[in-house]
């Protein structure tokens, strides 16, 4: 009996790739989880769900790496809503997406491929392919399957010849998750140029839905579009020969899934006369070649790696700031798996079912392997980028990671040592320096740490878009240490108080605001080494512009009276510190000051109250001056 000819196959199709990710439901957030999800406040209610459509800032904590992607928000506000940021419902959901699509490639493969049998084969292929692990581990990579689903679920529609309205509902699905699910178009005509019976020109309404409903979401997402064309993160030139040398990689890793990596090793190419980038377009137009010229007997084969190709157009056409990534060939997976089904099935008609067949038992049970090995990597952030960096020595960005995963550890000196080795294989990266500074100073080594900020501010500017905000970072990391330093100073009764080294943290403080003039914690640091060094006029010019960037802020109305109070505002200093308790009434120091400034006002009912909530709040608290 054939091994695949099972009344159970249906079943089969599900249970084997939900016991393969069953070791992966306890898997940490990783990387962009922590703005998308982790410290995003807006996924914390369902109240937001409405709001997703219609405000793409409300995608990250970061109001930089907004995007459109108002159905995935969906499904992480209701992970949020059953489990907080416990990570199984996380998990959970993104198995059931992908098992759904499976389901979905084995409905598809019956319908190409003609046989439950080789369809069920390509399904589980899919199912259990470790080229997929990064999007089941990965929850940010949740819009990839969600998109990919979606698309495939339209493509299914389209094959049982269901209406445009359901074809087009599919594919609005698609595009709510995130922009790959842009080239259905393009493969549902492939399907009808290969497939002639059943001509274009018969589609009329159906590809008027699709046109509208991409121009649609072309309108809202032409913000970001226009943001990545038009200040490409690298030249045109560059991206398009690294993705042809991409495309081959990527055939390679379906092929012998070894190596598997969240960073590759992949450099970039330039032209033509890059040999590595010369061979794959070779390669590449060999293969399209061929498939073209047997399309009339071997129509699907064409179709397929048509689809493939054509999945992966929008991270191939638009520069993205990762080269290569696995979770880009979920739809391309999809179409390999189909591939090798319908090579199965040519097989079996030539009598060579059995061997096919246990051939197949034998893929499928080696690539699960690998797969339940390769989800244990994506334990925490430490498996993760140590495997990233034994995998991809020469590269830059594991290692930067991998010290921020050593440092959330605990282990400084290790994250230390691991960014200076990523510096040395990108030496131009600042926040490395100023990373290294922040470790060495919980470390307690000064020296240290204005070795690493000196070397740092020393980079020469190369016009990166964050560079500005990270220089202004190393200046203020600079001149926080001169602070700590003068503080220090004035406690072992120096010479000049620590004059000299206030006067160091100001002018590096300076710095940092001439690089980055809105910020409010910069201004006011600044405003409050300018008080010690007995310049309060200039101090209280600059916590007002901090107000204005963030008037809720308590510490900013407490800089504010102390400069007012120095000055001899009494009543303007009153104002501020009740402002600052009106907005923390647990701000001890706020009371504290408030206390002081009452008693000087004469009010010694109110000064007594206040003095006592400080006391409450700060035991430390002796009735001393702001």
């Amino acid at each position: 009996m054939n091994p695949w000819q099972s009344r159970h196959l249906a079943l089969l199709v599900l249970v084997l790739p939900a016991l393969v990710y069953l070791n992966s439901l306890g898997n940490a957030f990783h990387y962009d989880d922590t703005h998308a999800i982790v410290d995003n406040p807006h996924l914390r209610t369902l109240a937001n769900l409405p709001a997703f459509f219609v405000d793409p800032g409300l995608f990250s904590a970061n109001p930089e790496y907004a995007m459109y992607r108002p159905l995935l928000l969906c499904t992480f506000a209701l992970n949020y809503a059953l489990s907080g940021y416990a990570v199984w419902s996380y998990h959970l959901f993104s198995l059931g997406l992908h098992l759904w699509a499976v389901w979905l490639v084995f409905r598809i493969g019956g319908i190409l491929l003609g046989e439950r049998t080789w369809a069920g084969m390509a399904a589980l292929v899919f199912g259990v392919h470790p080229i997929n692990s990064e999007a089941v581990n990965y929850i940010s990579s949740r819009s990839e399957m969600l998109a990919g689903a979606c698309f495939l679920w339209a493509l299914l529609l389209f094959l049982q010849r269901r209406g445009e309205g359901w074809v087009g509902g599919a594919f609005l699905a698609g595009l709510l998750s995130k922009s790959t699910a842009m080239v259905l178009p393009a493969v549902l005509a492939l399907h009808q140029v290969i497939f002639p019976g059943r001509p274009l020109r018969r589609e009329k309404r159906l590809y008027a839905v699709l046109s509208v409903l991409s121009l649609g979401y072309l309108v809202v997402v032409r913000r970001f579009l226009s943001k990545a064309v038009g200040a490409p993160v690298r030249s045109y030139s560059e991206q398009g020969w690294s993705q042809v040398k991409a495309v081959i990689f990527y055939l390679k890793l379906l092929c012998w899934p070894s190596g598997l990596n969240v960073d590759h090793q992949f450099q970039v190419s330039d032209s033509l006369f890059d040999p590595y980038a010369a061979s794959a377009l070779a390669l590449l137009l060999s293969l399209g070649f061929l498939a073209w010229y047997h399309r009339r007997r071997h129509p699907l084969p064409c179709f397929l790696l048509g689809m493939g190709l054509i999945a992966l157009a929008p991270a191939s056409v638009v520069p993205l700031n990762v080269l290569v990534n696995e979770h880009r060939l979920y739809l391309s997976s999809a179409a390999f798996a189909l591939a090798l089904g319908y090579g199965a099935a040519q097989l079996a008609r030539r009598g060579w079912a059995g061997v096919v067949g246990w051939v197949g038992v034998l893929v499928v049970v080696v690539l699960s392997a690998v797969t339940v090995a390769r989800n244990r990597v994506w334990q925490d952030e430490l498996s993760l980028w140590r495997d990233a960096v034994s995998k991809a020595p020469d590269m830059a960005r594991p290692r930067f990671l991998l010290a921020e995963a050593l440092a959330a550890a605990g282990d400084l000196a290790a994250a230390t040592r691991t960014m200076e080795e990523g510096l040395k294989r990108d030496p131009n990266f600042l926040v490395g320096y100023l990373r290294i500074g922040q470790w060495q100073a919980q470390l307690n080594q000064p020296a240290a740490v204005v070795a690493a900020y000196q070397r740092g501010l020393a980079v020469p500017a190369l016009g990166r878009s964050a560079e500005t905000e990270q220089r202004a970072g190393l200046w203020a990391g600079l001149a926080e240490l001169r602070a700590q330093q003068a503080q220090q100073a004035q406690r072992e009764g120096a010479a000049d108080g620590g004059r000299s080294l206030w006067q160091q943290a100001a002018e590096a403080y300076q710095q940092a605001l001439a690089l980055a003039p809105d910020q409010p914690d910069l201004l006011n640091n600044t405003g409050n080494v300018l008080q010690e060094l007995g310049r309060p006029a200039e101090a209280l010019a600059l916590h007002q512009r901090a107000l204005t960037l963030d008037p809720e802020d308590a510490r900013t109305w407490v800089n504010l009276g102390y400069a007012q109070f120095v000055l001899g505002q009494l009543e303007a200093a009153g104002r501020s510190f009740a402002r600052a308790v009106e907005l923390d009434p647990a701000f001890g120091l706020a009371w504290a000051n408030l206390a002081v400034v009452r008693e000087k006002g004469g009010d010694a009912v109110g000064a007594a109250q206040a003095r006592q909530r400080a006391a409450v709040l700060d035991p430390g608290f002796r009735g001393t001056a702001p």
